[in-house]
């Protein structure tokens, strides 16, 4: 039991460090969302280099993405328990959610039976996932 405890709190500690980033294809026309990837907090998604993503259930499921926008999309709200970030008005929110929802796809912003929205890992953290998961079988 304590090995288990062990690695779930690293795991834990791995993740509250985590980035997500958002990307989108520049030679759409529509310009909508099309993943998401977590990556550990010293990574960086470069969009002027390709980016290979692949399926973590099933790894042999890769795509390179090249023309693609990656944004960061998390953002520092509070540090050392003081408010960092200029809030927006709630009007500011309700627009930026619309914008955000009108560029996902319509596959997944329906109510009946909605397509799984997917968000990857960065290779760096599902080697981290996949080594503490091995750790935890033997």
């Amino acid at each position: 039991m304590k090995k288990f405890l062990s690695l779930a709190l690293i795991a834990a500690m791995l993740l509250s460090c985590a980035v997500l980033f958002g990307s989108c294809d520049k030679a759409g026309s529509d310009d909508e969302f099309k993943l998401g990837v977590i990556c550990l907090h010293d990574e960086v998604i470069d969009d002027t280099k390709p980016l290979e993503i692949f399926d973590p259930q099933n790894t042999w499921k890769r795509k390179t993405l090249t023309n693609y926008t990656a944004t960061e999309l998390l953002v520092q709200v509070f540090k050392d328990g003081e408010l960092v970030y200029d809030l927006p008005t709630l009007d500011e929110i309700r627009e930026h959610c619309k914008q955000e929802r009108e560029g996902m796809w319509e596959e997944v912003r329906r109510f009946t039976n909605p397509h799984t929205y997917y968000v990857d890992l960065s290779q760096k953290l599902w080697d981290i996932k996949h080594g503490l998961l091995n750790q935890r079988n033997h």
